[in-house]
């Protein structure tokens, strides 16, 4: 059997960041006896290639841990990676070193934990929406809320319908309705996301959540560890100075240097052997 060819020198110091990366995500793995996962940026329809590489990677019988640091994105791919991650697997954690905002908080709905510590932040559901000539994900509530604020502005002062017309210029009709649905679709999206876990809470208390979840109340507001067991939702606190956190948080400012906090157009996604790096709008 021909061995394989082993990268050239440039090459692996090019791609330094992501081989010392997976080395990170190989030593939690072995530490935890789980499997680690790492999405790092908007939740797109166009990460779900690179993302089911990524699941296919780790066996059904392997506990998976995801790793998600994202400020959104799409509703719809969020169900689709919870169910992507569920399969025939009986232990699927989301683990929230940082933020995990609106999608993202979608999808831990689904896990059997949502890990937190002191860093760590949920959000209120709050769906997003492409905005194709800008290249990032807006929030829906705030795409209906100017359109409804001009639309009265322009029916108390018609002479001035020109300059709030030029005021939507990036938001057309198909934008507006898209958001719309996409809030509406969102009051069914969690419960559908609740009931994918092993033991899901009961009908009453799935009520609850989504209730609170969606509460004007939260709309601008992180939702720490404690806030977050208070909603209902099934948190494992580590305290950050646990070992296993310590490595979760160092694999997590990887990421920050190479992309950023929290990136609107990129995405990073990486297993034990998986890695992909790419603009959400390519």
């Amino acid at each position: 059997m021909t061995a394989r060819p082993q990268p050239s020198p440039f090459y692996q110091a090019i791609n330094a960041g992501r081989y010392h990366r997976q080395e990170e995500i190989r030593c939690y793995e072995k530490f935890t006896d789980r499997a680690l996962i790492v999405v790092h940026g908007p939740i797109a329809p166009t990460i779900i290639t690179p993302f089911a590489d990524a699941i296919n990677d780790v066996n059904v019988e392997e506990p998976l841990d995801l790793m998600l640091t994202s400020l959104g994105g799409d509703g719809e791919t969020a169900f689709r990676m919870a169910s992507m991650c569920h399969a025939e697997r009986e232990d699927f954690r989301i683990v929230v070193a940082d933020m995990a905002a609106s999608a993202a908080t979608l999808l831990a709905l689904a896990a059997e934990r949502i890990v937190m510590s002191d860093t760590s932040a949920l959000g209120p559901i709050d769906p997003q929406v492409l905005m194709p000539q800008r290249g990032q994900y807006i929030a829906a509530k705030d795409i209906v809320a100017i359109v409804d604020d001009l639309n009265q502005k322009t029916m108390d002062n018609p002479q001035a319908f020109e300059l709030y017309a030029s005021l939507l210029a990036d938001i057309d009709a198909v934008v507006y309705q898209t958001a719309i649905a996409a809030m509406r679709r969102t009051e069914e999206l969690v419960p559908e996301l609740l009931r994918l876990q092993q033991n899901p809470p009961s009908s009453e208390n799935i009520e609850k959540i989504t209730q609170r979840l969606q509460s004007h109340a939260l709309h601008s507001a992180t939702i720490g560890h404690k806030q977050a067991q208070k909603l209902g939702l099934p948190i494992l606190y580590i305290p950050a100075r646990n070992k296993e956190w310590d490595m979760l948080w160092r694999l997590h400012t990887t990421y920050v240097h190479s992309l950023h906090a929290y990136p609107r157009d990129r995405v990073a996604i990486e297993g034990r052997r998986v890695s992909f790096q790419f603009s959400i709008t390519s």
